[in-house]
């Protein structure tokens, strides 16, 4: 079934999506979404569907993409904004398999060729799917600040969505102080409840001092890292504990990827695993392999000669030639948001210069 063309309301900021699923659906789901990202959504399908008129199963893509939408959405919402990017950028792209069958996510015509995608993403419960909700809440509301600090939030399991606006605003209220204050060093401050949160100075937040360590009032850890400059205020965060774990160590992202290469990427194709929001530490580990540390030590006395670190060979890419490359979408060390590619020195088919900078945005 084709989607109708009617004239929008000029007032309507979700008329294509409304059309596309059904008011009832739409309702129901506007009652779970923020209306920002509704609104980036409804902004997306009018670049998508035009996309899947012109495809020859287009209507059961259309039904699939609407299936998708009501049981898989936070998923589904990652394979529509990378087709409305490049689609924006005037790419052909052909928007997922059609199914029972597999295969990409996309495909899209790059420099002169076309190039599969598949999109996976790090938050895997709707339970981290809510805190990714309240990070990019948090963003929202202070980007705006300067200040010589990037934050870091660390929620406790007793956080809840009640607690948002007093701690964005015990955010803004630390950040306005430490700059008046001049404050050089980091600090952590441990946020209980609206009227109780409490700092640590020199305290970088790795190991919790014991008296806070095991109290169960504690609802969020915000670290503020110190820059070397004063610019806008950035936000990253870390879910702590066994329930709020996606797979951000290295074994469970280099699990993840495998299934993905052997489940959904096609043999002697260029192909570009697009990964959201996984440590970038553990990202290059999972692809390149884990650090360890050799040391030469001389066998008779037993003193170091030498010592260094590199890298085992349990990446992925010591042993995929199938994947040409990992694109990372998140945060690097510096808590900044980055997309950077990550190529594959064994790919069979590997990206050019010309390509990898199409996907990064530059």
């Amino acid at each position: 079934m084709r989607v109708k063309n009617k004239m929008p309301s000029c007032r309507d900021n979700y008329f294509t999506l409304k059309e596309f699923l059904g008011v009832k659906c739409f309702e129901d789901m506007k009652n779970n979404v923020e209306p920002e990202r509704l609104s980036k959504l409804n902004d997306e399908l009018n670049v998508v569907l035009p996309i899947l008129e012109n495809d020859p199963k287009r209507e059961r893509k259309q039904e699939g993409l609407r299936n998708k939408l009501k049981s898989e959405f936070y998923d589904t919402l990652l394979e529509l904004e990378w087709a409305a990017y490049f689609g924006n950028k005037n790419r052909a792209v052909i928007i997922e398999p059609d199914f029972p069958d597999k295969g990409p996510d996309l495909k899209v015509t790059l420099k002169d060729r076309w190039i599969n995608f598949e999109i996976t993403n790090r938050w895997l419960s709707k339970e981290q799917q809510e805190l990714h909700m309240y990070l990019k809440e948090i963003r929202s509301r202070i980007k705006k600040i300067k200040s010589r600090f990037s934050i870091c939030v660390m929620f406790n399991e007793n956080f809840s969505k009640k607690d948002l606006f007093p701690l964005i605003k015990t955010i803004k209220n630390r950040t306005a102080d430490f700059e008046k204050r001049r404050i050089l060093k980091p600090v952590t401050t441990y946020y209980f409840s609206p009227d109780n949160s409490e700092d640590w100075y020199d305290f970088d937040g790795i190991n919790d001092p014991a008296d806070f360590y095991t109290d169960p009032k504690k609802k969020a850890k915000i670290m503020f890292h110190l820059r070397d400059y004063r610019d806008y205020t950035s936000v990253s965060g870390v879910e702590p504990g066994p329930a709020r774990i996606g797979f951000g160590d290295i074994d469970r992202i280099k699990s993840k990827l495998h299934k993905k290469q052997n489940r959904q990427l096609h043999k002697n194709e260029p192909n570009v695993v697009i990964l959201h929001n996984a440590p970038i530490f553990d990202t290059v580990g999972a692809l390149y392999g884990k650090l360890q540390l050799t040391i030469f030590k001389n066998s008779k006395t037993s003193e170091t000669i030498d010592e260094y670190l590199n890298r085992d060979n349990s990446g992925l890419f010591q042993s995929s030639t199938r994947v040409s490359a990992v694109l990372f979408v998140g945060y690097d060390e510096d808590h900044e948001f980055v997309r950077k590619v990550f190529p594959n020195p064994k790919a069979r088919n590997p990206l050019c210069e010309e390509e990898i900078k199409i996907i990064e945005g530059m």
